[in-house]
């Protein structure tokens, strides 16, 4: 395989991966109903996601690239799998969140790799789509780990507090420092 080739097959994966992660995004406002900044932010970031997707399309089919369909559809099945993996549960907000900032440093390991790969193959109009795409997804980044500690704090909220907590006994402490005493 050649650089140009692995780089085709890398803006191919990073079109799926747009595409799967749209469906991800609408599921995460809706699961984040009460929270307005959080469904704000997942908003513009879809808006944000679906251009990326464009743009991942239109890059792939300037270096005649194809659409990668079965990408994009095993894209979309795994992001459909793992949004039923919080579905079903009470701390769904949180484990979203969980998800989506580790999506997004996903993204940004790969955007990172396509603007390298990009620049050392002359393509200067991908590497500055690649760019752009990429302060968007540091921005996003950024926007939910300023958020996670509202969205965990609303989950724990909503939890009964603990018991009293159980007082641990000194018995074993003083019994050791002693017999050190008296040896």
């Amino acid at each position: 395989m050649t650089k140009r080739e692995q780089f085709i097959a890398w803006l191919g994966d990073a079109h799926a991966m747009e595409v799967g992660i749209v469906s991800t995004l609408e599921k995460h406002a809706a699961d984040a109903k009460g929270q307005p900044k959080v469904v704000g932010a997942l908003k513009k970031h879809l808006n944000e996601t679906k251009k990326h997707a464009t743009a991942m399309k239109q890059a792939l089919a300037s270096v005649g690239g194809s659409h990668p369909v079965i990408r994009e559809g095993i894209s979309k099945v795994v992001n459909l799998v793992a949004g039923f993996g919080t579905s079903a549960v009470a701390d769904t907000p949180v484990k979203n969140a969980i998800a989506d900032f580790a999506t997004e440093h996903f993204e940004i390991a790969c955007y990172t790799s396509l603007v390298q790969t990009a620049t050392e193959l002359g393509e200067s109009k991908i590497a500055a789509a690649c760019k752009t795409i990429l302060k968007e997804e540091d921005a996003m980044a950024k926007t939910l780990k300023a958020l996670f500690p509202q969205v965990n704090a609303t989950y724990l909220a909503t939890l009964d507090d603990d018991a009293a907590p159980v007082k641990r006994s000194r018995t074993t402490k003083s019994t050791k420092s002693t017999s050190r005493k008296k040896k």
